[in-house]
């Protein structure tokens, strides 16, 4: 439950935040009066205000402590460092952020070709709003990359840690091929899930190297933006009948 873990330390006003985040997106998820693209965003929303919240108890019990016992260096973004970490310029320009976008995208490509074994497709496979990459891109960095890479870490290696971390984000989109038949189940596994977990070591990567999940936010956030977009376009293309632009790349 976002905010518990800040509650534990004392942190009234981070727990406010977040529970009061927490407790506004649950209600337009559960409101009979949202319809249900606003219902999927808000859970979405929901789960990712969570995944940050477990990262930042996680991130202030270790401060409360000193740090003492731990051999793995925490990351210590806060939520307006990774809020404004795809604008900053300074973050935008390292060679391994927009290279990285840029390296993603032929890769994506190319992934993309063999599972539609067609045109090249970029698609979220759903309705999530463009809007929702920034949350998405600080929820599931702060979890994977924030959290659980410095756990698995302090168990293993520091390589040990992105390895880990890296096969449970592939593993967490798992689920989004329960709709999907069953050649183009067998084709995501196969296919669309290895780049999700190569593209998740990048990612941890990023964040060992800089000592922070800023540049792996902005990565992240930058590349769900534009399939996001992408996505849109060519659902407003099909509903209206615009045939000539349909692109399609689950993730």
């Amino acid at each position: 439950i976002p905010g518990l873990g800040h509650l534990y330390l004392g942190d009234g006003q981070a727990a406010g935040a977040l529970m009061g985040s927490a407790g506004l997106t649950a209600g337009l998820a559960m409101s009979d009066f949202s319809d249900k693209s606003v219902q999927a965003n808000s859970i979405l929303a929901l789960q990712n205000i969570s995944f940050y919240g477990i990262y930042s108890a996680y991130r202030d019990v270790r401060n409360y402590n000193g740090n003492s016992g731990y051999s793995y260096k925490m990351p210590q973004d806060s939520l307006a460092d990774l809020s404004y970490a795809p604008f900053k310029w300074s973050i935008i320009k390292k060679p391994e952020v927009w290279g990285g976008l840029l390296g993603a995208f032929t890769l994506a490509s190319t992934v993309g070709y063999f599972y539609a074994k067609s045109s090249v497709a970029l698609s979220s496979g759903g309705k999530t709003v463009p809007a929702m990459a920034l949350p998405i891109g600080i929820g599931e960095e702060s979890f994977f990359r924030g959290y659980l890479q410095p756990m698995f870490s302090e168990a293993l290696t520091p390589w040990g840690g992105i390895a880990a971390s890296s096969v449970a984000f592939g593993a967490a989109h798992v689920f989004n091929a329960q709709a999907l038949d069953g050649e183009q189940r067998r084709r995501y596994y196969s296919l669309v899930l290895p780049f999700i977990t190569t593209f998740g070591t990048y990612l941890g990567w990023l964040s060992y190297k800089n000592n922070s999940l800023q540049e792996s936010v902005a990565l992240h956030t930058w590349y769900d933006l534009i399939i996001f977009s992408v996505s849109a376009m060519a659902t407003e293309a099909a509903i209206c009948g615009n045939s000539r632009f349909a692109l399609s790349l689950p993730f």
